[in-house]
């Protein structure tokens, strides 16, 4: 009984300071990941529509295509993200010199133009907010520490949860009448609904952030590195985008390109393909390619991985949502959203409970100075 009293103290005073002292943070990156989780259908219903056509022109003329989306900014293609279904747009994400913000170009494949841009800059900003706390490298770091510390938070509620000795009903059941209590309840029930994947959110958020640490501590081999001799003095030109498509899709002929992540300069573009039984709807194989000579340099299997690095892709598809489709992305998003009622009921109890003690012993002081001052022989 002692320890259980012991463990009990222990688990509420580290969800509450904790809660309290970190608190804003978990609701800054629980709100903002809810919005970046709906980012491809965010770009999707901001971007300007699909141009109406009886029948395709035929296959995309990826060079063509280049020429007039780079001449539409003025500037290099960063990343290009593949429709999913029988939407013709392709979203292409355009450098800006900018740390982390971008022009948004959409491009209608089938009617072989482009459509015009797509104002996500401020979308940008949100998931930079999210990623890194607008500080790039540094930002990262401190996400990783706020990762941690709602990890301990959360757990701390959830162990109080699974000690108590409440039913289900009673779990969720929020009584009136008793303000105090009502916030009480409000933030048991909305964290015991919502713990599982708050956790997750915060466990996979965390790997994002110490991928190395992770990779260590689950004996997972490291990322092959791939040796590329410098061209900054290479005086030939970049290879075309379509001689870049040509050469992943011969690489790994049973899967379709989902995302394109050009590099500045000379260096490797990265190509995330989907393949039958994938579970990420960006797919779980790279393939890299030389930016120069549009040579395969390397193709990174999911089947090939080892059990450890399959379980870390998994940790990543699960931070952005890309498991289960829409009702998985719902539900994720709503559990982030979540962490603001958390923070707004815990802060509210904690605040009404420490109220409720205080009067009585200033009561009693003020009592104790009348009793004296009653006492006290008035003068002539």
């Amino acid at each position: 009984m002692a320890i259980s009293s012991n463990l009990r103290t222990v688990l509420a005073w580290t969800h509450r300071w904790v809660g309290l002292i970190g608190g804003l943070l978990f609701c800054l990156l629980g709100v903002t990941g809810a919005i970046v989780t709906f980012r491809p259908q965010i770009g999707a219903a901001l971007s300007p529509r699909a141009i109406p056509l009886a029948q395709c022109r035929g296959p995309v003329d990826w060079n063509a295509a280049q020429r007039e989306i780079e001449a539409t900014t003025g500037t290099a293609i960063n990343r290009i993200y593949f429709p999913a279904g029988i939407d013709p747009r392709y979203h292409v994400r355009m450098q800006t010199g900018v740390d982390a913000i971008y022009t948004h170009v959409i491009y209608d494949a089938c009617a072989g133009r482009v459509l015009g841009t797509a104002n996500l800059q401020w979308l940008d900003w949100i998931v930079d907010l999210h990623h890194n706390f607008l500080a790039a490298r540094t930002g990262r770091m401190f996400v990783g520490g706020v990762g941690v510390a709602l990890l301990l938070s959360g757990i701390g509620g959830l162990a109080l949860i699974l000690l108590s000795a409440t039913s289900i009903k009673r779990l969720f059941k929020v009584q009136t009448g008793d303000t105090r209590k009502t916030f009480y309840d409000l933030h048991r029930a909305v964290g015991a609904g919502t713990a599982v994947l708050v956790l997750l959110q915060a466990f996979t958020g965390v790997w994002l952030c110490y991928p190395q640490i992770f990779r260590f501590a689950v004996g997972a081999p490291a990322e092959t590195q791939i040796d590329v001799r410098s061209r900054a003095t290479h005086s030939g030109s970049l290879a075309p985008l379509g001689d870049l498509i040509a050469a992943t899709d011969r690489a790994i002929g049973d899967g379709r390109i989902r995302e394109i992540r050009m590099p500045e300069g000379y260096g490797l573009v990265q190509v995330r393909m989907w393949r039958e039984g994938d579970f990420r709807s960006l797919g779980n194989n790279v393939v890299s390619v030389d930016r120069a000579s549009a040579q395969v340099l390397a193709v990174d299997l999911y089947d090939g991985k080892p059990a450890s690095n399959r379980f870390l892709q998994a940790l990543a598809g699960l931070h952005y949502g890309e498991w289960g489709g829409m009702p998985y992305r719902a539900i994720y998003g709503i559990s982030g959203m979540a962490t603001l009622p958390l923070f707004l009921t815990g802060c509210s109890y904690w605040w009404l409970r420490r109220r409720r003690h205080v009067p009585a012993t200033a009561r009693s002081a003020h009592g104790s100075r009348e009793a004296i001052g009653s006492s006290v022989p008035t003068q002539a």
